[in-house]
């Protein structure tokens, strides 16, 4: 996959920028044009997939908030920095740009993407999936999640979701991918972990290894039982489950009775078991995130004093 890509780039390494600098530049560039208020339903069960034009193609793509865009063609000089995964696995070996992206009615052009390594495409493919909307994209729109009613929208702006009865609204830091991330506390405990949330991650919490080594300091239930869920790019499919008592995310609101693994992850995520009790919009140039209970008194958190 675009081997000539690849082999050029490596010689025409000519800008004096480091390859970091470049790939932060490449992760905000992007113009998107959004029709009205864009409805696409989810063609998968458990995972967001949605249907894109590429070119003359249509395919079906992953979204994930926790990764960049990821394809199996892209254009540009390449910058040179490999995408590594929860399990140390290499999800892309360097970053190019999508020329023209469409999803129903709106438009994404020169957004920054990776380029999908073999091993990658070969377990995407098997989902007949080729390709990932990641964060870098997504920030140039608001986005809001349906997952019971198995459709996403596309708007330009949030105001007509953010409110609904009993919304919590939380606001985020970002990755260098864009990737929202929360810090989060447990049970009180005194360090808290920062946590990327994952649209693309079928658990709930998973715990990166300095947390899961140290589980004992902050767990009051130790009772460790194995669970295993869908994977696709993350690398971590099972691990050691606990049960929380309490979360709190960015030191504002506290959520109870969530499915914990514990395994050797080099990233945490918070993950769809977790936000498919609600219906969830994301928008990046408030950096904010609403968590909107599917039903009426269904929500599960309360404010801290």
């Amino acid at each position: 996959m675009q081997a000539a890509f690849l082999a050029a780039s490596f010689f025409l390494l000519h800008s004096c920028q480091p390859q970091q600098e470049r790939l932060h530049k490449l992760m905000q560039a992007g113009t998107a044009t959004i029709a009205g208020f864009d409805t696409l339903q989810l063609a998968d069960s458990l995972f967001p997939v949605v249907t894109v034009s590429v070119g003359t193609q249509l395919q079906q793509w992953l979204i994930d908030t926790a990764l960049p865009c990821l394809s199996a063609n892209v254009s540009g000089d390449a910058v040179l920095v490999p995408l590594i995964n929860a399990a140390g696995d290499t999800l892309a070996t360097a970053f190019g740009m999508i020329p023209l992206l469409r999803l129903g009615g709106s438009t994404f052009q020169e957004v920054g993407s990776g380029l999908l390594t073999d091993s990658l495409w070969t377990v995407l493919q098997q989902k007949n999936i080729q390709g990932i909307i990641g964060a870098n994209l997504m920030q140039h729109s608001t986005w809001h999640f349906d997952f019971e009613r198995k459709y996403v929208i596309i708007a330009p702006w949030p105001e007509p979701f953010i409110g609904l009865p009993q919304t919590i609204a939380i606001p985020f830091n970002r990755s260098i991918y864009r990737s929202p991330k929360w810090q989060v506390q447990f049970n009180r405990f005194p360090y808290q972990l920062v946590m990327q949330v994952s649209t693309g991650y079928a658990g709930g919490i998973l715990l990166d290894q300095e947390f899961s080594n140290n589980y004992k300091s902050f767990m009051y239930d130790r009772t460790l039982q194995t669970h295993s869920f869908p994977d696709l790019v993350h690398g971590i499919a099972s691990g050691e489950g606990l049960q929380m008592d309490s979360l709190r995310i960015e030191r504002q609101h506290t959520f109870d009775n969530l499915p914990v693994v514990r395994s050797q992850s080099s990233y945490a995520l918070l993950g769809l078991a977790f936000l498919r009790r609600y219906r969830l919009t994301i928008d990046w140039r408030q950096r904010m995130i609403w968590l909107h209970p599917a039903q009426r008194g269904s929500i599960k958190s309360h404010r801290l004093p």
